[in-house]
């Protein structure tokens, strides 16, 4: 009897515990499925870049000649405004170090120039969104710095002769499509109508890669190299 008794305490036990896991999993996964969409602010950090300016006037008109000759030169000859100035920016960088050391060389050369602190707004959206939604969402928010970063390493590999220029179009091609991925995952998950600010991004990004890519820029005097650092500055500055 003892033994019987035994057998049967040690099956209950394990009754016991089986039925303890089984609520446990199932605990689990409502919890889970509870948590599948889930009230979110994402948001960007504000990122500060710091810009190369080459001149600056009062009246942006006169500002034109110098902005074909330094497009010619592999500049951006992105015009910016800055209160009541605009300025020529030549490029963009994402340490102030790096620009300080640009303008250090320029100034050898005897060539003044400026750098402006530059500080980018941070992009966020409030919604109920899977944890699927949130990384494509997060994409989205990020691709504009992204995009500036991957340009400017091709634009640095370029100016530098670590690439050649069919490479760099290649590279240029392959950010392209890389965004244009991004964009298409967005369009399938969401109604654009109801995050029309992160469309209108996205859509002003692709036009301005698209124009990259298709080299379909104003001026026929200006270098690869300066279609693409004209190209990031407008993605981030526009």
């Amino acid at each position: 009897m003892k033994k019987h008794h035994s057998f049967l305490s040690f099956a209950l036990f394990v009754v016991s515990v089986c039925a303890c896991v089984s609520v446990a999993q199932l605990i689990s996964t409502a919890l889970v499925s509870l948590n599948l969409f889930t009230n979110a602010s994402l948001s960007t950090e504000q990122q500060t870049v710091y810009a190369i300016s080459m001149a600056s006037d009062e009246n942006e008109n006169n500002l034109q000649t110098q902005k074909t000759s330094l497009q010619a030169q592999n500049g951006a000859g992105y015009v910016f405004q800055v209160d009541a100035k605009f300025h020529l920016i030549a490029s963009i960088y994402e340490n102030k170090a790096d620009a300080e050391l640009v303008k250090n060389n320029l100034a050898t050369n005897q060539i003044s120039s400026e750098i402006l602190e530059i500080k980018l707004p941070s992009n966020s959206v409030e919604g109920n969104f899977s944890n699927e939604e949130k990384v494509v969402l997060n994409d989205c928010l990020k691709s504009d710095f992204e995009i500036f970063k991957k340009l400017y390493d091709v634009a640095i590999s370029l100016d530098t002769g670590v690439q050649d220029l069919t490479k760099a179009k290649l590279e240029c091609n392959s950010i392209y499509s890389s965004f244009v991925s991004t964009r298409v995952n967005f369009e399938t998950m969401f109604n654009q109508s109801s995050l029309e600010d992160i469309q209108t991004n996205l859509s002003m990004a692709e036009t301005q890669l698209s124009n990259l890519i298709n080299e379909t820029y104003e001026t026929s005097t200006q270098t690869f190299s300066s279609l693409i650092k004209l190209t990031y500055c407008k993605v981030l500055l526009d």
